[in-house]
């Protein structure tokens, strides 16, 4: 039972992660900016994760300000996939971030905590080479991308990783209910304070987008911090792959970006090595 409730912990997760650059693209088209749309995230998440965490309990001073620090890196990851996607493909930025689990497994074997198995690490390279296939690179011109969008893309990555890395230990010390409500609202505190007085709100044609993102995000971060409780940085990250295939089914459908075939065994390969990376990485945890 207890892998079930992890495996739908995680679903969630995927699921509202992989909402929320759709949902960004179609505030987009109804002339919203990034800067609107993170502040608003932040506001409506914070609105909807009180009730939703149902109430938990004060971590204290102290306590606030840990979670605060480590909440900062969530609006620089927040902040560079919005801009990213003002010049990339929601399927592009979800390509590179598809390169996050590979950092994250970086940092947990620097800090000591796990050893990956060398099948571990073939299969995440055979994720990447479907989430290269998902790309379509083997379409003429695919490779030319812009050079500022993936800056920002990679941007986000690393700040992606730090931010896992740290929530692991926040998680454990707190709680992922305690954690994801008291980021979300120093985030709000956060960009309505600085972002809102200059970006202001979205234009009544992009609100309702706006109110989507903030309960996709908030349901997400819930998700995927009960998940990184249970089961760590690592293999929460090497969940997170399979956010790609689903963006990139969904950006086909609501925002008629074209599926090639070499996409359709991208979206296997990465659905392969996923299952493959999660039975061989099950780390072994140093004693």
């Amino acid at each position: 039972m207890g892998e079930r409730a992890t495996l739908a912990w995680v679903l969630a997760a995927l699921l509202g992660a992989s909402l929320e650059p759709i949902l960004v693209k179609l505030g987009y088209r109804a002339e919203a900016t990034a800067w609107q749309l993170l502040a608003l995230k932040n506001l409506v998440a914070a609105a909807v994760i009180v009730p939703l965490a149902r109430a938990p309990k004060w971590p204290g001073l102290p306590g606030v300000l840990r979670i605060g620090r480590v909440s900062v890196l969530l609006i620089v990851t927040n902040a560079l996939s919005l801009l990213a996607l003002t010049r990339l493909p929601a399927v592009t930025l979800m390509t590179v971030v598809a390169t996050t689990p590979a950092a994250v497994a970086l940092v947990a074997r620097a800090r000591g905590r796990v050893r990956p198995g060398a099948r571990f690490w073939a299969a995440i390279v055979a994720a990447l080479v479907g989430m290269a296939l998902t790309l379509d690179v083997l379409r003429p011109g695919a490779l030319a991308f812009d050079g500022v969008g993936l800056a920002l893309a990679f941007g986000a990555v690393a700040s992606s990783t730090l931010y896992r890395s740290a929530m692991e230990d926040v998680t454990a010390a707190f709680g992922p209910k305690v954690v994801s409500t008291w980021v979300f609202l120093v985030n709000a505190a956060v960009t309505s304070a600085l972002v809102l007085p200059w970006s202001g709100l979205p234009p009544p044609a992009a609100l309702p987008m706006g109110l989507w993102i903030g309960l996709a995000a908030a349901v997400a971060n819930v998700a995927f911090l009960v998940a990184l409780h249970r089961i760590g940085a690592t293999r929460i990250s090497v969940y997170t792959l399979l956010q790609r295939p689903f963006v990139m089914v969904a950006a086909a459908v609501v925002l008629s970006e074209p599926l090639r075939w070499s996409q359709a065994l991208g979206v296997a390969m990465v659905l392969a090595s996923v299952h493959v990376a999660q039975r061989a990485g099950r780390e072994e945890k140093k004693p």
